[in-house]
């Protein structure tokens, strides 16, 4: 290998950086707030909030009730905007599988409300995944392990969810992180049926998996295997009411979970939504909050690296607070992400929980910094040269490199 290092790599170098790095931790000093934070609306713009369920059951695998009656109920009962059935793949057959998609298309009207058909493939031990936007299935039979599952995913450019990652020790091989999934597998259930955000018990380990390097929005999902909806909602933030405008929005992490059925949150920096990835970010990012519900807010918090809050905001039991803004600021020190954590006083006591509180939960804003990233084009691979990559942290703290070759 050619022994001189690019000049910006010996910056790099110099200036404490790493080689590929991938840094998590925020500093939590913060500015002064602006004076009047943006209102949900205003915020909102153009966007809508549609509220669902993204996992559900059958009597085509271990639910009750056909694929009909369920989309029935779920639109003209409960109200959802939208609705997913997502049977176990290892009880379908292909003529069920194929009776979901025909009822979808029955159900779906654009703009008013949209059936969906998904699967979950259901491993006994390295957990369960349900996938949506493909016109297939596969099960634990065929695809047997986590990686099979994981290239099947992949190669059908599948959408894809972590589900109640509470349920199975060890599951998803401990959230190892995969590249090849880094645009399939998305989402990431927070809250599964009765448990909630709430009570921590599947939420705990969400920042697990994002400090492993998965970019997931959180959702709430029933997981209902009859005709029973709790008070929990995946919240879905798009322009348009249409399957594919859901999942793209799904796609691009542009969605929240909560425990309460029609808390609309927004979550920006400037006019990027929760789910994106901000380069070159700075060394300060504001966040713009708004939240509206019939209850009283109790607090906001934004949380980052390891679950830590960094910032919070505090409304009094006796504090007219169902429409609360916010907009912290923090300073940037290395790469990170930032999501919101919304409590509100379960006033109306809908929550099956009976906590006496409802939380929720958005997808983080990654923040990259400038300088962080740094690429070695020189090099040499051929016969009888060794390869040398120096990597230094002149720092006292550890950090965690990611070196790509």
């Amino acid at each position: 290998m050619d022994r001189k290092l690019s000049m910006r790599f010996l910056a790099a170098i110099a200036a404490g950086f790493l080689l590929g790095s991938s840094l998590a931790g925020a500093g939590a000093a913060h500015r002064p707030e602006p004076p009047r934070p943006a209102s949900l609306a205003a915020l909102a713009g153009d966007m809508n909030f549609y509220f669902g369920n993204l996992h559900s059951h059958t009597l085509y695998s271990d639910g009750s009730g056909f694929p009909a009656e369920a989309f029935t109920w779920a639109r003209d009962v409960v109200g959802f905007d939208f609705y997913a059935v997502t049977d176990h793949a290892e009880y379908l057959s292909q003529a069920e599988w194929e009776d979901i998609g025909v009822q979808t298309g029955i159900y779906t009207v654009e703009g008013e409300f949209i059936a969906m058909r998904g699967f979950e493939w259901t491993h006994p031990t390295s957990g369960h995944i349900n996938v949506f936007g493909t016109g297939d299935y596969t099960d634990a039979y065929t695809s047997k392990n986590l990686g099979a599952v994981y290239a099947w995913i992949d190669a059908r450019g599948a959408l894809a969810q972590f589900n109640h990652p509470a349920r199975i020790a060890g599951h998803f091989n401990e959230f190892a992180y995969d590249p090849a999934l880094a645009d399939n597998l998305c989402l990431y259930e927070t809250g599964n049926g009765p448990s909630g955000n709430v009570d921590y018990i599947h939420y705990e380990r969400y920042p697990v998996a994002l400090d492993n390097g998965w970019r997931l929005a959180p959702v709430n999902n029933q997981d209902n295997h009859s005709l029973k909806a709790y008070s929990s909602r995946t919240v879905v933030i798009s322009r348009q009411l249409t399957e594919s405008s859901l999942l793209d929005a799904l796609r691009e992490r542009r969605a929240y979970s909560t425990d309460d059925p029609n808390m609309r949150v927004a979550f920006k920096t400037g006019e990027r939504w929760m789910g994106s990835v901000i380069e070159d970010c700075g060394e300060t990012v504001q966040f713009d909050v708004a939240v509206e519900d019939d209850e009283n807010i109790a607090s906001l918090e934004l949380i980052s690296g390891g679950g830590a809050t960094i910032a919070r905001k505090d409304f009094g039991p006796g504090e007219e607070s169902k429409q609360v803004a916010w907009s912290p600021s923090i300073n940037v020190l290395e790469n990170t992400y930032c999501f919101l954590r919304v409590v509100e006083r379960d006033e109306n006591g809908d929550d099956d929980t009976g906590l006496g509180e409802q939380v929720a939960v958005t997808a983080p804003i990654w923040l990259e910094k400038e300088g962080t990233n740094w690429y070695l084009a020189e090099g040499c691979t051929q016969g009888g040269f060794e390869t040398w990559v120096l990597v230094q942290n002149p720092g006292d703290t550890p950090a965690q490199a990611t070196l790509t070759f």
